[in-house]
């Protein structure tokens, strides 16, 4: 029962009745993983028959091309679901790699396990609101992609961050290379911006923690 919580917070359960968590849970097929820091979960070209729920840590999902540039497509932190979109489709291979960004745990939920299950109506249909919710996730990354300048990309991810969390005050979960990968910049860029922008009073930071000083976006 060590996982129940976690698949509470990913929203499975959101449409059943509390009284039928713990038979409903008896039913699915369970585990969890401990990762280190760069440790891959999937590689791209893996089969992928089971959703996946970070319980502690972060997560990051890149794409690696030919010529050796590395795209990070999405990073998850606590409580996020990964792989869904994947484990319900019908070739069920995944086109990206997962790699554990830190030190996590990672809880996995058999798809299989949710088709077999009694409440497995209740349990497709909450996890079509969770794909709903991945879509939105993925159009947001599309949002910021979608702004020609780079202080515009990084003001739109610290919006869509600060609209997450409910404050001001953001962190970011990934190292500076990391997050230009994610921006789909230049690292040399990306810190240059970012040091005008915080001389400039629109943000301020240290470390991986961020503050928006200005609530308008700040257009090129």
């Amino acid at each position: 029962m060590q996982y129940l919580e976690s698949i509470i917070e990913s929203g499975l359960f959101s449409e059943l009745k509390k009284s039928d968590y713990m038979d409903a849970f008896e039913q699915l097929k369970v585990s969890g993983r401990n990762y280190q820091p760069g440790e891959t979960i999937f590689f791209e070209g893996d089969l992928i028959d089971k959703f996946c729920i970070v319980r502690e840590g972060s997560v990051r999902s890149e794409k690696t091309y030919l010529n050796g540039e590395v795209h990070i497509v999405d990073m998850f932190d606590e409580g996020s679901v990964f792989g869904l979109a994947v484990a319900a489709s019908r070739s069920r291979v995944t086109a990206i790699d997962y790699i554990s960004n830190e030190v996590s745990t990672v809880v996995f939920v058999s798809m299989h396990s949710i088709q077999k299950n009694r409440f497995s109506k209740e349990l497709q249909k909450a996890l079509t609101f969770m794909l709903a919710d991945s879509n939105i996730k993925m159009r947001n990354k599309i949002e910021i992609l979608a702004e020609k300048g780079l202080r515009d990309r990084v003001m739109m991810y610290l919006h869509v961050l600060q609209a997450k969390s409910g404050t001001d005050t953001v962190t970011v979960r990934m190292s500076r290379e990391q997050l230009a990968q994610f921006l789909c910049v230049n690292r040399s860029a990306l810190s240059n911006e970012l040091s005008k922008m915080k001389k400039e009073g629109i943000i301020d930071f240290k470390g991986p923690t961020f503050k928006i000083l200005k609530k308008k976006l700040m257009l090129s």
